[in-house]
């Protein structure tokens, strides 16, 4: 969906659209209950609830799936059976089980968890015994499948039955606990250590101080090691690996100063007096002197300062060409007519610490011509 944020942005935006529909409802629903796109409704019509909700909003639009039999809802199908209300698992015609391989580098731990988990989930949605007996039964030859012993798949699904079926279904508020979390990188060679955290935690329990400060027993939480795509190649890939002198744009997806990187190494101002770049610059690159020309009007210069990075001012002088309302000399450049944004080009003459700069004397015409103290000495 784009952005890390955009499932968020899109669930906060159908939360307030359902609310405000809901509210609009001369009848409240008997049964409301969502999750991300996928929504189960029971109202008091078939056919009308549907049809107002997308005439709501046009631009949303819902498809209908309805039954007075069975409906699915993200991992279960609700019945009707002899006036009863039954839950059963559901998967999709196109699920498979892709489930951890047993042959994974992870600890014994979390091997044995996936198989009481998921024997665990099925038990808690499955109200009739015989359809969850043998839905487990397909879980068993999966896990086969995958490589896990018979014995602990067996051991762990009858964990998971023992379960009475009533306490799953009751809601369990989280537990508080003291207990600091020990992160290390995981290796085999360290099944030792819960042992050894277990025998010396009552030496620190009787110690006045380390017991105020490390509280209960550390839980011992793995990270996971470097695996082998990640020891083969490398994650970060630099934007510029460019080192000839001169500025480059940056690459990143959305940097919107790539388009007005000028790269030459050679700046040649009004004045007719040339300035040699002798330094590899980016967007992003900060404390520089920079220049911006127009290619409309090759005399017209505008040599300016920064401590932040290039793309972050660019985008200040560009918000000002933006802003009718606004005195600066950029603004009133490109705003001239005939003048258009994408003729603004942008170069980094130097980078040095800005406190130390003096004005330029000799650079009298160009875009910031009434402006002096934005002129710099190039020594």
């Amino acid at each position: 969906m784009g952005t890390h944020m955009a499932p968020q942005y899109a669930n906060v935006f159908m939360a307030d659209l359902e609310q405000h529909f809901l509210s609009s409802r001369p009848l409240t629903s008997l049964l409301y209950l969502g999750y991300t796109d996928d929504i189960i409704i029971w109202t008091h019509g078939k056919e009308e609830f549907h049809h107002d909700f997308n005439n709501f909003r046009p631009n949303i639009n819902l498809s209908l799936d309805q039954s007075t039999q069975e409906i699915h809802f993200l991992d279960t199908t609700v019945l009707i059976s002899h006036g009863h209300i039954t839950t059963t698992l559901y998967r999709k015609p196109t699920a498979h089980y892709t489930y951890l391989h047993a042959s994974s580098f992870h600890p014994d731990h979390t091997t044995r968890s996936i198989i009481y988990s998921q024997a665990l989930r099925y038990n808690h949605i499955c109200s009739n015994p015989s359809d969850r007996d043998k839905h487990l039964q397909d879980l068993y030859q999966a896990f086969l499948q995958l490589q896990y012993t018979p014995a602990e798949v067996k051991k762990q699904i009858d964990r998971a039955r023992r379960v009475p079926r009533s306490h799953l279904l009751q809601n369990k508020p989280n537990k508080e606990s003291n207990r600091t979390p020990l992160a290390i990188t995981y290796s085999p060679q360290l099944k030792p250590l819960q042992r050894i955290i277990k025998d010396v935690q009552p030496i620190l329990k009787d110690d006045p101080s380390l017991s105020q400060i490390l509280g209960d027993r550390p839980v011992l939480a793995y990270r996971q090691p470097p695996n082998q795509k990640q020891i083969l190649t490398s994650n970060h890939t630099p934007h510029n690996k460019n080192t000839n002198a001169g500025t480059y744009p940056c690459n990143k997806a959305r940097c919107q100063l790539c388009p007005h990187i000028y790269s030459g190494n050679t700046n040649i101002g009004p004045n007719r007096i040339s300035h040699t770049i002798r330094c590899p610059f980016t967007c992003t690159s900060t404390n520089v002197i920079y220049a911006i020309v127009c290619q409309q009007c090759p005399s017209a210069m505008y040599i300016g300062q920064t401590g932040q990075s290039l793309c972050k001012r660019i985008n200040g002088h560009k918000s000002d060409v933006k802003s009718y309302n606004i005195q600066k000399p950029v603004r009133e450049h490109f705003n001239l007519p005939g003048h258009l944004i994408t003729d603004l080009k942008v170069a980094i003459l130097q980078q040095k610490k800005l406190q130390n700069q003096t004005p330029m004397r000799d650079c009298r015409i160009g875009i910031n011509l009434q402006i002096g103290h934005h002129y710099i000495r190039f020594e």
